[in-house]
């Protein structure tokens, strides 16, 4: 039988991780539910129980999911039934792994199951927030708005992360070449400049500094390597803990220009989330455990958590909790407070996305426009010092004749 790994949420101050042996992933969800957990994140451990991966080909993407979603809920608004619904969009598509995880999805609705529970046996393709959402669209008769919401909100946020991205590659890529290039001209090209001035007997500074660097590069270059390698370990052997990971989240949120970015992405995320949640009519408990999740960064995550036993265990409003939170603007709790009085949370909470999202925009393109002219004068100044440092001794030279 296959075994799952599994987190859940044990009572308001407890997480628990573990094991458990089910016949599938619905089932290890079920047989949580009866211990009085909620599941948060169920994964079927790799083993010997486990179908062999395809080496080649390639896999189900996220926008594949999207587009899945909003193919089913255009279909399911048309009144055409799920499991024709399904082979429709089985047929429509050439792509391998995602229709066999279509016909995975037929196969256990044909057995009695419903869209959700199928979906929760489909692995990490179908989170559990997605797997909730679908369960609720099911049980209020609204499925294909559910669904079209839900494939909405996949797409904004992938329309976020790529802005994100591109908005860092450039000056990263910039940042490598720039240390690659000087590393090169320091490891091989200088060494044969430099040991032109092997027979004075005293050089300026900078030439003596730049003498020194150079030689380390070329002939201790591994040093460099090994340390490089060993900062990536610790980093990563940090993530694996949660004190450590919540050290390295706490320094990405102060990276300067774009710590900033990186905090209103995931409060944007969290707002559309909760805004979707809410408008599916779940509980505001259940509602906060799903949309912590999708908070990248762990110190985001546990001021989530805090503000969940507040409004939970405490009673106090939602807007309170997120007053008493560090790293939640004043806008954000001042927004959900109106959208308390008014009984109107889950449209303040769109509107707090939506705003997010527009100063996330514009905050990358300011720190493109900071960087630019940051990283032309770094790589100057670099190029500027070995300049100067090897033309220093000639003029020297000069000046002696």
């Amino acid at each position: 039988m296959p075994t799952f790994t599994y987190k859940a949420k044990q009572g308001p101050h407890h997480t628990e991780a573990g094991e458990v042996e089910a016949s599938s992933r619905g089932t290890a969800a079920e047989i949580l539910d009866a211990r009085g957990l909620i599941p948060i994140e169920i994964r079927e451990k790799e083993g010997v129980s486990r179908e062999p991966r395809r080496r080649w080909g390639r896999r189900v993407s996220r926008r594949d999911v999207v587009v899945f979603t909003y193919q089913l809920a255009s279909l399911t608004r048309s009144g055409v039934p799920i499991l024709r619904a399904l082979s429709t969009i089985r047929a429509q598509t050439d792509h391998t792994a995602f229709r066999k995880l279509v016909i995975d999805i037929e196969h256990h609705i044909r057995n009695g199951e419903m869209l959700s529970d199928a979906l929760r046996h489909c692995g990490s393709h179908f989170p559990e927030l997605y797997v909730s959402m679908v369960r609720s669209g099911e049980s209020g008769g609204v499925l294909d708005t559910v669904l079209t919401r839900l494939a909405e909100a996949m797409d904004q946020e992938d329309d976020i992360r790529r802005r994100v991205q591109s908005a860092v590659a450039y000056p990263l890529l910039t940042l490598v070449m720039g240390i690659l290039t000087v590393f090169v001209l320091l490891a091989f090209f200088l060494p044969r400049v430099l040991s032109l001035f092997d027979e004075y007997d005293t050089l300026p500074l900078p030439t003596r500094i730049l003498v020194g660097i150079s030689d380390f590069c070329s002939q201790q270059w591994y040093w460099l390597v090994l340390g490089v390698l060993l900062l990536a370990a610790l980093f990563r052997r940090m993530a694996t803990h949660e004190r450590g990971r919540l050290y390295v989240d706490a320094l990405k949120l102060n990276i300067p220009l774009f710590g900033h970015v990186l905090l209103l992405t995931d409060i944007a995320r969290f707002s559309r989330t909760l805004a979707l949640l809410l408008k599916s009519g779940l509980s505001i408990d259940r509602v906060l455990i799903l949309g912590a999740e999708t908070a990248s960064n762990h110190v985001l995550r546990e001021e989530i958590e805090e503000v969940r036993l507040q409004t939970v265990s405490q009673g106090l409003p939602f807007s309170e909790g997120l007053k008493r939170a560090r790293h939640f603007p004043v806008f954000v709790a001042n927004m959900c407070a109106v959208g308390e009085e008014a009984g109107r949370l889950d449209d303040s909470l769109d509107e707090v996305a939506s705003f997010y999202e527009r100063q996330i925009d514009r905050q990358c393109r300011l720190a493109i426009s900071l960087l630019e002219p940051i990283l032309i004068l770094v790589v100057g100044a670099l190029v500027g010092f070995i300049v100067a440092a090897m033309l220093l001794p000639i003029f020297e030279l000069g000046t002696r004749l």
